[in-house]
């Protein structure tokens, strides 16, 4: 039975020399080269369900590449907004402000072609047109990426391999040839592009990142440069409790209101970019720098040890709990210094009576 995986490969086409996308792997036409310069992402888990956000930037002159990003269940694609990355900046920078890149996200008809890759399903999300995919093994999908145009090192074909043994899915995405250029051409010269949206089920929370540590062969021109280059890593973390990962720094941890996660983003619908269930969540923004070869797993969040807020406004229970305590002491204060007035006045009061006697 063909083992499953979630691969998100992008396609794009485009002139500008930098571009948006999702996390994962460039894989760029032969004589091109290509490189990411930094991921983000929102991820919201809830009763073992991720919504996972992606947003990556990047730099190059590859006319046409893919892009693959993987996940340990088959995915459901949809179309996300700018707004959310612009609204979660906004909430969790008061100390702290990096660079907003945004994100961006390549097809065969839906069945097995002769090489052993099982399109599970296709759609057409604005400009992408977007397939989810499962194959045999890693020389399937390597063959597969080959026919479509993008040569996937060969070197590297362990990295798909250890996705396809643990069951993960594939979801392949690409720009739609017939759109209007124009359009695309623009979006992609003001460094935007539609952010994509992926949920599946998930036992723990995840990142997938041991992919991106997949440098393409075809990066000849900036492999001095590129291979060490340090890659910033921001994720918006959205769930009970406050979440940590290894080296990773804390920017923000607080807590976040029901209407208030709703209303960071809506849709072109006008509806909200979430439906949580609790009137409550954590969120945590981490962020480190990361070379190629730290790259050398996925990263599952941990929950810390306590929920101690880091760069959050103080919340209006907070407040008021303070407040408590601060009449508490204050009144505990003065009545001891009353009971050692009374105590004094006593003590002088009956020092007289003795010496009057």
């Amino acid at each position: 039975m063909i083992k499953r995986i979630a691969l998100a490969l992008l396609a794009v086409s485009f002139l500008a020399p930098a571009a948006v996308l999702a996390d994962g792997m460039i894989v760029p036409r032969p004589e091109r080269y290509a490189w990411e310069t930094e991921q983000q992402a929102v991820i919201f888990y809830e009763n073992n369900q991720e919504t996972l956000v992606l947003s990556v930037s990047f730099q190059g002159n590859a006319e046409d590449f893919a892009w693959i990003v993987p996940t340990p269940s088959r995915p459901e694609v949809s179309k996300s907004s700018d707004e959310l990355f612009t609204s979660l900046q906004e909430l969790t920078t008061p100390l702290y402000d990096y660079p907003q890149p945004l994100p961006l996200m390549g097809v065969s008809p839906v069945g097995y072609d002769e090489k052993g890759v099982y399109v599970l399903e296709t759609k057409q999300i604005d400009y992408y047109q977007i397939a989810v995919l499962e194959a045999n093994d890693a020389d399937a999908l390597s063959q597969w990426l080959k026919d479509n145009g993008y040569e996937y090192p060969e070197s590297s074909k362990y990295i798909l391999d250890s996705y396809i043994q643990s069951g993960w899915y594939f979801t392949a995405i690409k720009i739609v040839d017939d759109y209007p250029s124009a359009n695309v051409e623009y979006q992609l010269n003001s460094g935007h592009a539609i952010p994509l949206k992926l949920e599946f089920a998930a036992n723990k929370i995840v990142y997938p990142l041991k992919i991106s540590a997949v440098e393409h062969q075809n990066n000849v021109r900036s492999d001095r440069y590129y291979q060490n280059q340090p890659l910033g890593i921001l994720l918006y973390v959205i769930t009970d409790n406050k979440q940590e990962l290894p080296q990773f720094a804390t920017q923000y941890a607080g807590w976040l209101k029901k209407n208030s996660l709703e209303n960071l983003a809506y849709d072109d619908n006008g509806n909200a970019w979430l439906r949580p269930a609790k009137d409550k969540y954590f969120l945590t923004k981490l962020y480190r720098l990361m070379t190629r070869a730290e790259m050398s797993s996925d990263l599952y969040l941990r929950q810390a040890g306590d929920n101690t807020t880091i760069n959050a406004p103080e919340s209006a229970e907070s407040k008021g709990f303070t407040g408590f305590i601060v009449i508490m002491l204050v009144g505990g204060l003065m009545m001891i210094g009353l009971l050692v007035i009374l105590l004094v006045s006593g003590m002088r009061k009956e020092k007289n009576s003795f010496n009057n006697n």
